[in-house]
């Protein structure tokens, strides 16, 4: 009885054994794997955009919301405008004349 007790309590600690180094396992695992992907993490880039406007122009203001910037420009030859940029794809430009 004492010996088949003793063995039970060594089968329970095989078992916690396993499952402590299945932990710790899978711990480094996943934290060298953060790791990583902090490290490889893209660097921001930074892009040129032409706001195609005639030179003399001057920005009096701009403010980004959510994924747009709106710029207002004013002088070069035109009258007074928003121009609205959208920072996802810098291409898309929407012009809004003021006067």
């Amino acid at each position: 009885m004492q010996e088949r007790l003793t063995m039970n309590k060594l089968k329970l600690l095989k078992i916690l054994v396993v499952i402590l180094t299945f932990l710790i396992v899978f711990g480094m695992l996943s934290a060298l794997g953060i790791i990583y992907q902090k490290v490889r993490a893209p660097e921001n880039k930074t892009s040129t955009v032409s706001l195609s406007q005639p030179r003399g122009t001057t920005i009096e203001k701009f403010q980004i919301l959510d994924k747009h910037m709106y710029i207002l420009a004013k002088k070069g030859g035109l009258a007074d405008r928003i121009i609205i940029l959208n920072l996802r794809q810098p291409q898309e430009q929407t012009v809004i004349n003021i006067n």
